[in-house]
């Protein structure tokens, strides 16, 4: 008897996928207002929210550098109607850097859905700081013998990370001193910078992009492999004379573990029509994010191993340095 019922019952989980979605969507995104991917998911919403004809709400859950919210999602059923916008920090530096709190598998434990976009760090100080270049504000820590603060979204964040590297290669193989004050998000640096609660901070480029052309805090590099096509007077780390101080941040879409295939598919084809969208590229590019060419999930998912591998060894070559609060 049970046999007889056996091919209406291999229909229902397409037919439940092929509803979906059957009420309001949330993005969560891990960190405070203002930081990069909160930015980016405001930008996005009203065109995600077009192409899956249902309201995409943003929802903010900070804490532990954005691995709070990761956790969240890995628990939540996987029916597509919570979904979360991430970044290396989060994802992959986080496990590297604290293997014994954050346990989540980066490439294993989520559903890789599509890319944003990426974007450069951007190391800043306030206006009216001495240092003009980022060689200046080597010397100028160099010159405060361990006075100096610098501001992050969180221990194993992206801006965490970029500082590191910076200090490292700025000392010329023994770090130079400054002590590392964490925040609960992007935004978060800027604010610390623009009230010289510390020295300096490498912030997500379309975290910063606004307060930069409102001349609130002063760019003095870009990483990456060129300047920034919206601020093509800021030299990259390279042009400064740190080669080895080039993190460039990316943003991605993800949900639960075990999200159904149609499912997947929704939310790809919501990204590509988002992505394709002329108004939403022109606001994430004049954000400071760079939005990616439309990625199929498969393609998401390889480049999270591949990116979860490269930021392992990264956060290895650093030390214990990482693990600063």
């Amino acid at each position: 008897m049970l046999r007889r019922h056996l091919p209406l019952l291999a229909l229902a989980a397409p037919a439940l996928a092929q509803g979906f979605p059957e009420r309001t969507l949330t993005l969560m995104n891990g960190f405070a207002p203002g930081g990069s991917s909160d930015i980016a998911a405001r930008i996005a919403s009203p065109a995600l929210s077009a192409a899956l004809g249902q309201n995409v709400v943003v929802e903010n859950r900070p804490g532990a550098g954005g691995a709070v919210a990761l956790e969240h999602i890995r628990n939540q059923r996987p029916d597509g109607h919570l979904v979360i916008i991430s970044d290396p920090s989060a994802l992959v530096i986080a496990p590297a850097v604290s293997p014994a709190t954050v346990r989540y598998n980066p490439s294993r434990d989520f559903t890789a859905l599509g890319m944003f976009g990426a974007t450069p760090m951007v190391l800043v100080v306030a206006p009216a700081h001495p240092a003009r270049s980022a060689a200046d504000l080597a010397a100028w820590i160099r010159a405060q013998n361990g006075r100096v603060a610098y501001a992050s979204s969180g221990i194993g964040a992206t801006s965490h990370l970029t500082s590191e590297l910076f200090l490292q290669e700025a000392g010329q193989g023994t770090a130079l001193e400054a002590t590392h004050v964490p925040y609960r998000g992007g935004g978060l640096i800027l604010e610390a910078v623009m009230k010289n609660e510390v020295g300096f901070g490498f912030s997500v480029l379309n975290t910063a992009a606004g307060q930069i052309r409102g001349g609130l805090v002063r760019p003095l590099a870009v990483t990456g492999s060129a300047r920034h096509p919206g601020f093509p007077d800021v030299p990259t780390m390279a042009e400064a004379g740190f080669p080895g101080t080039d993190i460039t941040t990316w943003l991605m879409l993800l949900g639960p573990p075990g999200m159904a295939a149609p499912i997947v598919a929704a939310w790809s084809r919501a990204m590509t029509q988002m992505l394709e969208d002329a108004p939403t590229r022109r606001r994430l590019t004049e954000s400071g994010l760079d939005p990616a060419m439309p990625t199929p999930p498969a393609a998401a998912q390889a480049y999270l191993a591949a990116e979860q591998a490269r930021f392992t060894a990264i956060v290895a070559a650093a030390g214990n340095r990482m693990t600063r609060g």
